[in-house]
């Protein structure tokens, strides 16, 4: 096989020549690397020789062992390749072999299958996994639990004995939780449409105090999932309201409506500031834009310039923490940057001189990057992008630092000789 660092590309021109001697175990560490590396870009979906390797996986399927059961659907699914008939195989082996899976196999086959929109074809599959997945919650961790409940949640499908079993286990651990498992769950339950009153109360007296961890889509998704599920949190939203202001430069519009929503779906009454500041943040970059397309005409919004640039520099500079673990990666690797927060005079702030693609699970640059990226473009800056499933598809460090070294640190040298000339 190919090694770590191989394309998609190197790896599917590797099977292409030699496929035929590929091994079970070679064939589920191609689509491994492929779904992991690759994500949804469209040419990879559509690439034949994609086809030709599932079809490969769905001939051998007998031969695989559970891990390579699930991790195949997971691969598949995580591409966005259309591979129906390698599902429903894999959905036919794995229902009669579910005793050999372990809590994350069971987890990763469950969220594969919803992830992928073919829960019609495997009805079974889902049940056997339900029945499986609720006598063993105990060897769950965390992960598995968020995973196993979302699946249900995503594929529709009535499992509320699962949902109570989750619930149970779930309340008395949530101090394990990370920002996106602890999201993740409450957004199941409310998807799902389940009553859990204890883990939900649970889940906000733990977020309240780690909101800083949450993404900006993470923070609308927790307040989504609180009033979809009509539960009364008012120690979380006012958090969220102490928090979220710092992040508003990397909210997407919808999660600004869908904070909007959730805030006015409970009934929120105390800090009309907040919302004053998110549509003045709106304008200010309205206004920024217009101003770079158009200079020559002017702008009503113009009479407002400095009360809207004031509010958005009103917003202290708050990295992620996806921002922390790519700065301290760098600092690893021996790039040090001058400053690892600058704010430009128009009030954008580059985080450590990079432009992370935020977190929504999506492997496409959505559109409030691209806006973002494109001010700062005509601004006179160079942008540098790491995509967030990039990084998180990353192991450990030595994979992070291999990575850095291989794909970004030529060009982050050449933007940071740039960019310090102009910030001088």
């Amino acid at each position: 096989m190919a090694g770590r660092g191989a394309t998609p590309d190197t790896i599917l021109s590797l099977f292409a020549a030699r496929g035929d001697k590929f091994s079970a175990r070679n064939l589920s560490t191609a689509a491994h690397r492929v779904a992991k590396f690759g994500g949804r870009n469209s040419d990879v979906r559509r690439d034949r020789r994609v086809m030709a390797l599932a079809d490969a996986r769905r001939r051998c399927v007998r031969e695989f062992d559970a891990q390579a059961l699930a991790n195949t659907a997971w691969a598949f699914a995580t591409a966005g390749v259309e591979a129906r008939q390698l599902f429903v195989a894999i959905a036919g082996e794995a229902n009669s072999r579910l005793g050999e899976f372990n809590p994350q196999d069971l987890a990763n086959a469950a969220r594969a299958f919803a992830t992928a929109g073919i829960e019609e074809e495997a009805p079974q599959l889902f049940a056997a996994i339900a029945g499986a997945a609720n006598s063993r919650l105990r060897e769950f961790n965390s992960q598995d639990l968020a995973n196993t409940a979302w699946a249900f949640a995503t594929a529709g499908i009535e499992a509320s004995q699962l949902f109570a079993a989750i619930a149970g286990a779930t309340t008395s651990r949530l101090s394990k939780f990370n920002a996106q498992v602890l999201n993740n769950t409450a957004w199941a339950f409310a998807k799902a449409g389940v009553e859990a009153p204890r883990l939900f109360a649970a889940i906000a007296g733990a977020a309240s105090s780690r909101l800083h961890e949450f993404e900006p889509q993470n923070l609308a998704n927790l307040a989504w999932a609180f009033a979809t599920a009509s539960v009364e949190a008012p120690e979380l939203f006012a958090a969220i309201v102490g928090v979220a202001p710092l992040r508003l430069d990397e909210f997407e519009p919808q999660e600004f409506a869908i904070t909007s929503w959730a805030f006015a779906c409970v009934d929120w009454n105390k800090d009309p500031d907040f919302f004053s500041e998110l549509e003045a943040l709106a304008r200010h970059l309205a206004l920024l834009h217009f101003r770079l397309e158009w200079p020559d005409r002017s702008w009503r919004l113009s009479n407002h310039d400095k009360m809207l640039l004031a509010a958005f520099q009103r917003q202290d500079p708050s990295p992620s923490q996806l921002q922390r673990d790519v700065a301290t990666a760098l600092v690893r690797v021996g790039w040090t940057p001058h400053v690892f927060e600058h704010v430009t005079d128009e009030g954008l702030s580059l985080g450590t001189w990079l432009n992370l693609t935020p977190s929504s699970g999506s492997r496409v640059e959505n559109g409030s990057t691209r806006f973002k990226s494109r001010l700062l473009r005509r601004l006179g800056w160079d942008v540098a992008h790491i995509p967030f499933f990039e990084w998180q598809a990353l192991q450990d460090e030595r994979e992070q630092d291999a990575y850095l070294r291989a794909n970004k640190l030529h060009a982050l040298g050449n933007i940071m000789r740039d960019n310090l000339t102009k910030a001088a």
